[in-house]
């Protein structure tokens, strides 16, 4: 009787696993999923969708997917001790353990350490390795090949690292306020600093390749990656270390595909499940950066402030749909408007009877906040965190200031954390309020070597970590007021975790440059475009932006198009500094009729498109985007691998915005399959193909999948 080659190892794998045989297939815990076998060169792991290839001697290693394969360089793991680099450069030993190998490393020069490598599932692979001496270590890294046609996809939201505006007082990248046209999904030749900066502040160590995998960086030190911009066959990236010991070693997680879906999942059932927001909070939102105190007028019977009266009765007017309110900073009392959880009378007043009169109308109410302790009078948050030791290791008076002063919350102290998340709690609970903005929290903290933070690492150590404590206390603060989870809460900046906590929006993108003192711009919305599918690739899926920019917009046709794209992000959040209101425009003519047709439009659209946005959310929970880069489409069409200015909203949409100024028509690339258009279903069009067509500023082309039903509530197009 003969058994067939698959029968044969079958047979093989239960009778090594029932005999606990320890040189193969990784017995321990009975999984047949997994096997590994120690005694060959190279040692292999495999899974069902990855194999994991250790070579000896040079150590090496390699994870293929599918026909690719990530290969690291002969003695591409490396650490620096005392500023000497040092790399792996065989394998002494190797043991199996459940799902992995242990394995005793040496150096080139004789240093030894451990490398531990193992399946968290089948699609991801967790690579540990710790020297066995701790003391001088500077830094940890690895190699890989790259081939030439490598696209990388992720990191962080911005378009690229650029030089600060004025470093140690506005750490600002100066592309952040003087765009430029530059950028696209794909970083290949870039060097990307992974170290949050304000204000485009979404980061994670994270990237997805072309190939059809991901890799992620674990752990929050500084660090650099290097995508072939020295060598153009080379990816590299280089961590600090710390001081504590889970900063001693390197950690990196591998994540088969080959789709970016597939990506996603792995990576987010590791770090942590999305937020997923109410339905609510996919309604239009509108916000001022300021509320400016004066002459209150009647809302409702009530004297409130008198833009917010503006705003509610202009959207009645004109047919606008109630959706979130959001009240910025500084609306509570004290320095820089943030030094008590009361609110400020001079530009709120009657505020509880406010909020009722907003509630009665269908708006949901957001509030700001950042970690911040603010104030020096009596009673002051300010004073009060002073006196207990909670705030950052840095000298001063808790006097905020975005020149000086010592006000950001230490977050590495749990007491801290419970004395500013109970106030925030108490507020939001007494005040009815739906959720919180929280802003600003990367800015001014300690991160130098010699900053000592209360749990005792340094500056460098909790730098990039300080963005995820903040919203992980900002969320339980919530969780605690609200315990029904009917919440949101929306931040600028966040690292790796932070999506289980929160949604983001991108920062102060700008409608005009140099903080709005200068020119008007269109490249604020270009950079939006692609900064929301970056978001996508680094399991945030909810994203917005501040409509016309934060800046404020000095072109009409920003404002235009920037609506339409907002009506189809994940967030539609219109507002800023100045009005941001087409009845008072910051541009001719003020009172803008044409303007005021366009946001009516699609204010009422987002809310036809609600169930179909709701329905496409529930899939974030696995990290899938609203917002997906065609990439996502078929990763298999080189002409979507990196085309930025298009993208799908949801499975069913594709999307095709303008965001130059003065332009009427566009190119619009069709992939595999048919479309037709969302206003007119007698345009249909059959892909792959490339029409051009016409976009007058009043609209945003849109196509829907061939066989989708229609996205609108109700049923037309």
């Amino acid at each position: 009787m003969r058994l067939c080659k698959a029968g044969l190892l079958l047979a093989t794998q239960l009778l090594a696993c029932a005999l606990c045989v320890p040189s193969f297939f990784g017995c321990a815990g009975g999984d047949s999923r997994f096997s590994v076998d120690t005694a060959s060169d190279p040692v292999l792991l495999e899974s069902p969708a990855v194999a994991v290839e250790i070579h000896r001697s040079p150590f090496r290693l390699a994870f293929g997917v599918g026909a690719e394969k990530l290969r690291g360089l002969p003695e591409g793991v490396f650490y620096e001790r005392r500023g000497l680099e040092k790399t792996i450069a065989e394998v002494l030993d190797a043991t199996p353990e459940d799902r992995g190998a242990f394995l005793s490393v040496r150096t080139a020069d004789g240093e030894t350490g451990r490398v531990e490598v193992r399946f968290r599932t089948p699609r991801t692979v967790e690579v540990v390795f710790e020297p066995d001496e701790k003391s001088g270590l500077e830094a940890f890294g690895a190699r890989w090949e790259s081939p030439e046609n490598e696209r990388i996809y992720g990191l962080t939201e911005r378009l690229r690292d650029s030089p600060l505006f004025a470093p140690g007082v506005a750490d600002i990248p100066t592309d952040d306020i003087r765009p430029q046209e530059v950028g696209s999904l794909d970083r290949r030749g870039e060097t990307v600093e992974m170290f949050v900066r304000p204000t485009f502040s979404l980061y994670a160590p994270f990237y997805h390749s072309s190939r059809g995998f991901g890799l992620l960086v674990g752990g929050t030190m500084p660090g650099t990656y290097d995508l072939a911009a020295a060598d153009p066959t080379v990816v590299s990236f280089r961590f600090e270390a710390g001081t504590v010991p889970e900063n001693l070693r390197f950690r990196f997680f591998f994540f088969g595909g080959p789709e970016h879906a597939d990506i996603l999942d792995e990576y987010t059932r590791l770090t942590g499940r999305p937020l997923v927001p109410p339905d609510w909070a996919f309604r239009n939102w509108r916000w001022r950066d300021e509320l400016a105190p004066g002459e209150p007028a009647e809302l409702d019977g009530v004297l409130v402030n008198a833009q917010v009266a503006e705003d509610v009765l202009m959207f009645e007017r004109f047919g606008i749909p109630a959706g979130v309110y959001l009240l910025d900073r500084p609306v509570l009392q004290g320095n820089f408007g943030f030094a008590r959880f009361e609110w400020d009378e001079e530009r709120l007043p009657n505020a509880r009877a406010m909020l009722e009169v907003l509630r009665r109308r269908g708006y949901r109410i957001l509030t700001w906040s950042a970690a911040w302790a603010c104030g020096t009078e009596p009673g002051d948050n300010g004073t009060e965190a002073l006196r207990l030791g909670f705030l950052a290791p840095n000298e001063g008076v808790p006097f905020c200031s975005d020149t000086g002063g010592n006000f950001v919350l230490d977050v590495t102290n749990p007491k801290a954390r419970r004395w500013f998340a109970e106030k925030l709690a108490n507020f939001v609970r007494e005040e009815g309020l739906d959720g919180i903005k929280l802003d600003r929290g990367e800015e001014h903290i300690p991160s130098d070597a010699d900053d000592i933070w209360f749990d005792g690492r340094n500056g460098r150590e909790v730098h990039n970590e300080y963005v995820i404590l903040q919203a992980r206390m900002h969320r339980e603060a919530l969780e605690a007021a609200r315990p029904d989870g009917d919440w949101v809460l929306v931040t600028r900046a966040g690292y790796t975790g932070v999506q289980k906590d929160a949604i983001v929006w991108g920062g102060d993108i700008p409608g005009s440059e140099f903080f709005g003192a200068g020119p008007g711009t269109d490249l604020g919305l270009r950079s939006a475009i692609i900064s929301q599918q970056r978001a996508a690739f680094l399991g945030f899926p909810v994203w917005g932006s501040d409509t016309g920019g934060y800046y404020e917009f000095k072109d009409r046709e920003v404002f235009a198009r920037w609506i339409e794209f907002s009506t189809f992000s994940g967030i539609m959040e219109i507002g800023g500094k100045g009005t941001h209101a087409p009845w008072d425009m910051p541009t001719e003519p003020r009172f803008d009729e044409e303007m005021i047709e366009i946001y009516r439009r699609y204010t009422v659209l987002r809310e036809e498109l609600l169930p179909y946005i709701v329905e496409t959310a529930k899939e974030a929970r696995t990290g899938m985007p609203i917002v997906r880069p065609m990439v996502f489409y078929d990763r298999t069409d080189p002409e979507l691998s990196d085309l930025w200015d298009q993208y799908m909203f949801g499975p069913d949409l594709m999307v095709a915005p303008v965001w130059r100024i003065g332009q009427r028509e566009r190119e619009v690339y069709f992939p595999r399959g048919g479309w037709r258009s969302l206003w007119d279903e007698t345009e249909r069009y059959t892909g792959p193909s490339r029409v051009t067509l016409p976009v007058p500023l009043d609209t945003i082309l849109v196509f829907v999948r061939e066989g989708a039903p229609s996205p609108l509530r109700d049923g037309s197009s």
